[in-house]
C-alpha cells in the first residue's frame, strides 16, 4: 500500500463499538444479573457512548478547519 498523507481516520467509532459491547454483552452473558450491577453498567454505556460524540465532534471540526477551501458561504 502506497503511504498518504491524510490523518487517521475517525476513532470515534471505536467508542459507539465499545458501548455496544458494554450495553449487550454483560446482559447476554449473564442474564441472572443483580439489578443495580444492570443499571451500572448500562450507565457506564451510556457514558462512553457520550464520549464518542464528544470525540465524533471534535473531530469533524479538526476535519472542517483542515479543509482548504473551507465551509461553503452564501457570498456571491
Amino acid at each position: 500500500m502506497a503511504p498518504t498523507n491524510d490523518p487517521q481516520d475517525s476513532t470515534a467509532v471505536w467508542y459507539f463499538i465499545a458501548a455496544t459491547f458494554i450495553l449487550t454483552l454483560p446482559t447476554l452473558m449473564f442474564p441472572d444479573m443483580h439489578l443495580a450491577v444492570k443499571v451500572a453498567i448500562v450507565l457506564v454505556g451510556i457514558v462512553v457512548m457520550a464520549l464518542g460524540f464528544v470525540r465524533l465532534r471534535g473531530e469533524l471540526a479538526a476535519r472542517n478547519r483542515r479543509s482548504p477551501d473551507g465551509p461553503p458561504t452564501d457570498e456571491d
